[in-house]
């Protein structure tokens, strides 16, 4: 009988464990580990933030620490936590072509079982880039219709999180396969939500991280899952994707690059499809004496872009992130999109909010035709004056063809901790993180905290 897509899989896993990753991999994934630890640490500063701190808090103790507290949680608790924590500022990575926020859901998986089993800082990074391969092959899969109806990074980074933890804990290639079943029965993650600018959305990596650390765990007992989750006539691409292409799973494995290497991060503070237009917004920008004088802009972009971000009116931090319209007349009006700008404050502010009035979104069908190996956006600034300025983004600050700098990527990190009030302790973060490449650092040698 021919091998399961999940047979293939753990065959891999099981294999690159034994082989290992080269130190300029685990260097990439420290990167992505320490973007994906300042969005945590932003989220203490929010409301929803504060609700996932007090249920924290009330859980029993455990070895698992939740980034920014003191106390520490049991394993599926803290990846729930830190899950949910770290997407609620909307700037953690994010991997265009599969659509899926690999860190928000990785990372808090591979760092709860890493540190309830004392593994090295090495092999933490080591199952955080095999959990990437994993969560961003399924999810290049699931095809556009997939995305429609269901959050990519709950319902295909549940895959990549029971690797990370399988990984941690060593399972064989059977106990893969069992862990990926159970970890795709449990996928789930709907955007309605977006209709009424709920919460919702930070369970989604939240979930899918606690999900794919109980997948592991039991499979690591003997747990069985199904063999062919993913293909299977009733399996999760039957049940969720329209348009599935299951090839895309296994094409290239072992042969081309590592998927970590693909993975965007967002310089701004809102939805990553809004960052192409932000981008050409700031272009303008310097080409403008004062925004005074602009009478109309247009964004052209891409479906996705308009079904996510079509919101000419928010009035909440939620509602704006997810704002074409907010975010491009911020960019033209303030010359960034930076946290402090989704206060309801600044939302409300009188420049901003006449200017988003003149903005206008329309679908460009020669963005959509390459969508979602890219993600392009158009702005046009018609003036009062009558002349028309126009720039056109095809890959935003933070994606692998135009990337942060690592002091860029430090100077985000500081940013986002000094937003969630821990300041004091960012060098003692940053130096934990650095160090993590290197030989014999344990993760449960750090435990820089607050609150």
């Amino acid at each position: 009988m021919t091998q399961s897509l999940t047979e293939t899989l753990a065959g891999w896993l099981v294999q690159t464990r034994e082989r290992g990753f080269d130190r300029q991999i685990l260097e990439i994934a420290r990167d992505y580990a320490l973007d994906w630890l300042g969005s945590a640490l932003a989220g203490h500063a929010t409301d929803a933030g504060a609700m996932l701190r007090t249920y924290a808090q009330r859980q029993p103790a455990g070895p698992c620490r939740v980034a920014g507290l003191s106390r520490g949680c049991a394993a599926e608790t803290a990846a729930f936590v830190n899950g949910a924590l770290s997407h609620i500022v909307e700037m953690d990575d994010i991997d265009r072509g599969s659509v899926v926020h690999p860190a928000a859901v990785i990372m808090p998986a591979a760092l709860a079982v890493a540190e309830r089993e004392q593994a090295s800082g090495r092999d933490f990074l080591a199952a955080v880039v095999a959990g990437y391969e994993i969560a961003i092959r399924v999810c290049e899969a699931v095809g556009k219709a997939h995305y429609r109806y269901f959050h990519n990074t709950s319902t295909c980074g549940v895959f990549g999180a029971a690797a990370a933890a399988g990984w941690l804990l060593g399972l064989d290639r059977e106990q893969f396969v069992w862990a990926f079943g159970n970890a795709g029965t449990q996928a789930a993650g709907l955007w309605e939500f977006n209709r009424d600018r709920a919460m919702s959305k930070h369970l989604h990596p939240g979930r899918a991280a606690a999900n794919g650390v109980l997948a592991a765990d039991l499979a690591a007992l003997g747990f069985t899952g199904a063999r062919r989750i993913l293909e299977g006539e009733r399996g999760f691409f039957a049940a969720t994707a329209a348009d599935a292409r299951p090839e895309r799973v296994l094409a290239g494995l072992d042969e081309a690059e590592l998927k970590i290497k693909g993975a965007s991060i967002k310089p701004h503070a809102s939805c990553r499809h809004t960052h192409s237009t932000i981008d050409a917004a700031l272009l303008l920008r310097e080409q403008l004496e004062h925004p005074q004088a602009i009478g109309r802009v247009v964004v052209e972009t891409y479906q996705a872009a308009l079904d996510l971000c079509d919101n000419p009116d928010p009035r909440t931090a939620r509602g704006a992130k997810f704002s074409l319209q907010y975010c491009v007349a911020s960019a033209l009006a303030r010359g960034h999109v930076a946290l402090t700008d989704f206060s309801p404050q600044a939302i409300m502010e009188p420049p901003v909010r006449e200017l988003l009035t003149r903005v206008s979104v329309q679908v460009d069908p020669s963005f959509e035709a390459v969508y979602p190996v890219a993600w392009p956006a158009r702005v046009r600034v018609e003036l009062k004056d009558g002349r028309v300025l126009e720039e056109t983004v095809e890959h935003p600050k933070g994606d692998p063809e135009n990337p942060l700098t690592r002091s860029e990527l430090k100077a985000k990190f500081r940013d986002l901790a000094a937003f969630g009030g821990f300041d004091n302790l960012i060098d003692a973060w940053l130096e934990w993180v650095e160090g993590l490449v290197e030989p014999g650092v344990m993760m449960s040698g750090a435990r820089s905290t607050s609150n």
